[in-house]
């Protein structure tokens, strides 16, 4: 049975990034990758002698296994302040398929068939 995963995706003010990230990785997450936005919300806009500016935005994803989503998702809202208005947005997406990482192959499970190998050889 394939391991059921979700897409974290935070949008934040570009700069807010590495709070969100480090969030994530304590609540257990592996990584993200963050790219680089604009946003064009008509309530953002500034100007400078009548010429609009777009606020610079980051994204971070994070994809992670389901039964992980709440428990980062919440710790992304808290370590970024995402409850605090203008602070950004948080979401996630199902995902349906995976190709390239395996759940069986995360951090966490390779240290811990790392240990389970270790104590067979003792």
């Amino acid at each position: 049975m394939d391991k059921k995963f979700e897409l974290i995706v935070s949008i934040v003010n570009r700069g807010h990034s590495d709070a969100i990230v480090e969030a994530a990785r304590e609540a257990g997450a592996n990584g993200g990758t963050i790219i680089y936005g604009r946003g064009t919300s008509p309530f953002e806009k500034d100007s400078i002698m009548g010429v609009s500016i777009q606020p610079e935005k980051e994204i971070i994803m994070t994809l992670t296994p389901t039964e992980n989503k709440n428990n980062i998702m919440q710790a992304v809202v808290e370590g970024g302040k995402l409850d605090e208005n203008g602070m950004g947005i948080c979401f996630s997406l199902p995902v349906n398929q995976v190709r390239g990482i395996s759940a069986k192959y995360s951090i966490k499970n390779i240290k811990k068939e790392e240990k389970a190998e270790d104590k067979k050889e003792d």
